[in-house]
């Protein structure tokens, strides 16, 4: 059984995000958890019910639309800002190649948004003034990154999804 559900437990309506999450029974259509990790696996059920990360809206008809992963959102001033479309906005320059996002603390705003990116010609790269010019046009002011920072590459696993943690290891706490 899958349903999407507020942070509460309680079905979304249809449009708002909420998270997936699958019902069934641990051991036998749910795996009984993970090994030798007790206290993620009491993090990953709620009210029977496994959280799987991943945030999604359902529409009129019951179809799901997939949203992103909840860690890839975050929390800046009460609102929820979404890292993946802080990065399209990013990548979508056309002198930059690639380009991730995490949060860092921030003691007004809870966190903020940070960029990497990889330039396609380092040798002709904007500015990163001309980078915060680029996301101020095309995004509201809590989405906006307050550092941007060029890299050689990012740092991936071995199936090519980027390794943020590592990005957020980098940043000064």
């Amino acid at each position: 059984v899958l349903d999407v559900q507020d942070a509460e437990g309680h079905p979304v309506a249809v449009g708002e995000i909420g998270e997936i999450v699958v019902g069934g029974t641990p051991g036998i259509t749910l795996f009984s958890g993970y090994l030798d990790d007790p206290e993620t696996t009491a993090k990953s059920y709620r009210n029977g019910w496994f959280l799987t990360g991943d945030r999604a809206t359902r529409d009129a008809s019951g179809r799901h639309f997939f949203d992103g992963r909840r860690a890839d959102v975050l929390k800046v001033a009460g609102e929820n800002v979404s890292t993946v479309e802080v990065e399209q906005v990013l990548s979508a320059h056309p002198d930059i190649l690639e380009a991730a996002v995490i949060g860092q603390p921030d003691e007004i705003r809870d966190e903020v948004p940070v960029g990497f990116v990889v330039a396609r010609d380092p040798q002709n790269a904007p500015t990163v003034a001309e980078l915060h010019v680029w996301c101020d046009e095309r995004l509201a002011k809590s989405k906006r990154p307050r550092d941007i920072t060029y890299v050689d590459e990012l740092p991936r696993t071995s199936v090519g999804k980027i390794r943020k943690f590592l990005l957020k290891e980098s940043q000064p706490s």
